[in-house]
């Protein structure tokens, strides 16, 4: 963290502020400040805590990272879409080594500075300081909503970048795109989300027009933007087979998101209402639970079964509710709605 460590409990020893639950290696690792901003940072934080609490305004580590935010550079939105992450680890329902994954990456960009700074490696390596991750699974598997878990873990901002848009069909545009994204990336202190991965990084084929060429020279470019970068890229795509090697290679975790079975389907299924919904007894959870589906198709299930029911006057969600909302689904999904499926409910999708 180039003694951004130092830097930063110089800072506050000199105020004399009073901060509970300090942990300095975590933010310097994570904001890369000069000692103007890091000050700035912390009057910020002050104000934070005495818009909470005039008489003992103490500063949290939220009120810092708040203050910490607040100097991050935003021209990021320009070219991405800012996500408020609101998952946490409660909310979202994976197997267990999948978890595990998610929680090393975690664990990466929470001990970065131990690692670079204070054990050596930042000496050693010339290169590639950043985070690379891929996310792979099809779509509705839970790879956005990882993101959001691991950004609000890591107290980061998460910005999305759509690769699928950002491909132009103009020869040489994307690379500028990509030079732009990462240079505010540098001041952004944030995570960097690549969604449809494939659009760029797709097996390279054989040159035979200048829009191979080109396309060949902007997928080396964000390999190259990538190693340099000592941020955290996370990449999704939905096809991991889809994704060329040299890529791979520069990958710190690579982690594919399954179909689930039916057992975490049933937890997906018992955890995807609020609280405030009112669900009828009548509800059969490990019935839903039999329906091959992700666990988006059973958010968007949810969704227009809460929707129906308030359509219907109804006090709560009933069955009848969620069997009308997973037609809906399945014909948008182009499966058809069979008895072996729906069983004792056919009646209400025929």
């Amino acid at each position: 963290n180039d003694g951004r460590t130092d830097k930063m409990i110089a800072k506050i020893e000199n105020g004399k502020l009073n901060i509970y639950n300090l942990d300095i290696d975590a933010l310097a690792s994570k904001f890369n400040f000069s000692g103007g901003q890091i000050k700035d940072a912390i009057s910020s934080a002050r104000n934070f805590a005495m818009v909470k609490n005039p008489e003992n305004p103490a500063i949290s580590m939220e009120d810092l990272y708040r203050g910490c935010k607040a100097q991050s550079n935003k021209s990021l939105s320009a070219f991405a879409k800012n996500i408020p992450p609101r998952y946490t680890w409660e909310d979202i329902v994976l197997p267990k080594d999948i978890e595990a994954q998610l929680r090393e990456v975690s664990g990466y960009i929470k001990h970065k500075g131990k690692v670079y700074t204070d054990w050596g490696f930042d000496a050693k390596l010339s290169l590639g300081k950043g985070l690379n991750v891929l996310f792979s699974g099809s779509s509705g598997a839970g790879k956005t909503m990882a993101a959001e878990v691991i950004a609000k873990e890591s107290g980061l901002d998460l910005y999305k970048i759509d690769l699928s848009t950002v491909v132009s069909k103009y020869i040489g545009e994307t690379e500028k795109i990509l030079r732009k994204i990462f240079l505010e990336a540098e001041t952004s202190n944030a995570i960097l989300f690549f969604d449809e991965a494939d659009a760029l990084f797709g097996k390279r084929s054989e040159v035979k027009d200048a829009h191979d060429r080109y396309a060949n020279i902007e997928t080396n470019y964000l390999l190259q933007k990538m190693e340099e970068h000592e941020g955290i890229v996370i990449l999704a795509s939905n096809f991991k087979a889809n994704i060329d090697e040299a890529f791979l290679r520069r990958i710190h975790f690579a982690v594919e998101f399954t179909s689930p079975e039916e057992g975490l389907r049933e937890r997906i299924w018992t955890h995807i209402f609020p609280d405030d919904t009112p669900i009828n007894e009548d509800v059969d959870f490990s019935f839903l639970s039999k329906f091959k589906i992700t666990g988006g198709n059973i958010r968007n299930i949810a969704l227009n079964a809460a929707f129906l029911a308030a359509g219907d006057s109804s006090d709560d969600v009933r069955m009848e509710h969620i069997i009308r909302a997973t037609k809906r689904e399945f014909q948008k999904m182009g499966k058809l709605c069979t008895s072996a499926d729906f069983g004792e409910y056919y009646e209400l999708v025929k």
